[in-house]
């Protein structure tokens, strides 16, 4: 009897506790969304792995110790020896035959100049990690943005939703008024049915806006990484303040040193500087110094050879130059060169788009606050008008479908008032992500 009391116990509270909404602000989407999105683990495996490639290069100037062991069995052979012509001489033995041989060998390799290709490898790899901690940004920005305009999103949709609701409510009053003047002789049915209509038309508007209240719901769940079907409790408003939208040249110049993307691209013209120096290094002497520590069993260098372990050393330099690989030294710098050209044109292509997508979103911004003054303005002769129509409609001065004509005109005013108000907010949101400024490095 415990255990299932235990189990239901369970059930009730986790069904409790899955009813209970999660109350957000911004901020807080933003942490969970950067703790569990996708996207950024992958970025910052992207940047462990070039980090990595760093060390890897810088790697390149040590020297490099190896050990390898060998054991060969080999057939029997007739002994190779001679003997000196001297008077009572003993054949002295060149090749005996030694089946079983075996030889350890640890050899050194330090570089001492490869043309610059160690340093320029070592480059080309800071570069690539720089490269990718700002792609790694450029993410999180872009994540930002996503979840902001998401949040808003749903924040609109609560707002449309209550609008629709609070419409359904003046509605239902209206449909009992005229129910009740029907009733006294004063409205005709026909009368009666358009206030019915108009209900049930509020009805399926509210249904509607449930659904995109549901889908927003969704969406901002899947980018913070919750539940899709948790209830949510966003905790801010839509800041509908004027504020002045600052000029061109410094919007670029916010870009210019905070846009993540762009960083990445001058990082890639680096980058590819430097493979182009990789590439060229190929047309220079290659130089090192070798060592080896040979113990062995014959070992080959002591003669004759013997059936024991002998050890031997031996140190010097490396020079090797390629006189001739089919041109593939060439090919390899003029494809460094390309890449070089791509990553300016690239560049330069984002810094054009940079100057029209600030002066879009600036002139969007300017849009948004007029349509939101104009829509305020809206919503008071709406409302003004309403109360004459209600008041008249009281005192039996006014037809219903004139006051039915004012409850619509005031609802759709209420809901263009909350649209402007929500694309003011993203029309700064599109400024600031285009400026590079949503988020910091932390």
């Amino acid at each position: 009897m415990k255990r299932p009391f235990f189990w239901m116990l369970c059930w009730s509270l986790a069904t409790l506790a899955q009813a209970q909404p999660v109350a957000l602000t911004l901020t807080e989407a933003l942490k969970r969304g950067f703790q569990t999105h996708p996207d950024l683990a992958a970025a910052e495996a992207a940047l462990e792995a070039a980090r990595a490639r760093f060390k890897q290069a810088q790697s390149a100037f040590q020297p490099r110790v190896q050990f390898s062991s060998t054991y060969h069995r080999l057939s029997e052979i007739t002994p190779f020896a001679i003997t000196l012509p001297l008077p009572g001489a003993e054949p002295i033995e060149i090749t005996p035959n030694i089946p079983n041989q075996y030889q350890l060998q640890l050899t050194l390799e330090q570089p001492l100049f490869q043309g610059g290709r160690l340093r320029a490898q070592t480059q080309a790899a800071a570069f690539g990690a720089a490269e990718a901690q700002a792609q790694r940004q450029a993410r999180r920005e872009a994540l930002a943005y996503r979840i902001a305009a998401a949040y808003w999103q749903r924040v609109e949709a609560e707002a449309l939703t209550r609008a629709a609701e609070e419409n359904i409510r003046r509605l239902e009053a209206h449909l009992q008024d005229a129910r009740n003047r029907q009733a006294q002789g004063l409205l005709l049915e026909s009368q009666v049915l358009e206030v019915q209509v108009a209900l049930e038309q509020a009805r399926l508007d509210r249904l509607r806006q449930q659904e995109y209240l549901k889908l927003a719901t969704v969406t901002l769940n899947s980018l913070i990484g919750l539940p899709l079907e948790t209830p949510l409790a966003l905790l801010e408003q839509p800041d509908t303040a004027y504020q002045p939208v600052p000029s061109l040249d410094s919007l670029r110049d916010l870009a210019l040193r905070r846009r993540p993307d762009l960083e990445a691209l001058r990082l890639r013209v680096a980058q590819a500087n430097a493979a182009q120096l990789v590439a060229r290094a190929a047309w220079w002497p290659q130089l090192a110094l070798v060592g080896r520590y040979l113990y062995a069993r014959p070992n080959p260098r002591i003669i004759p050879l013997q059936d024991r372990f002998e050890g031997t050393w031996e140190v010097g330099l490396s020079l090797t130059l390629t006189l001739w690989n089919g041109l593939r030294t060439r090919h390899q710098v003029a494809e460094a060169a390309a890449h070089r050209r791509q990553a300016e044109a690239q560049i330069e292509q984002a810094l054009r788009d940079l100057d029209i997508a600030l002066e879009q979103a600036r002139l969007e911004v300017g849009q948004a606050y007029e349509r939101l003054k104009m829509t305020r303005l809206l919503v008071r002769q709406a409302q003004a008008r309403y109360n004459v129509a209600r008041d008249q409609f009281a005192q039996g001065l006014l037809a219903s479908s004139d006051l039915l004509d004012a409850e619509t005109a005031l609802t759709q005013a209420h809901l263009q008032e909350i649209q402007a108000q929500l694309a003011y907010t993203r029309a700064w949101l599109a400024l600031r992500y285009t400026t590079g400024s949503l988020t910091l490095e932390p």
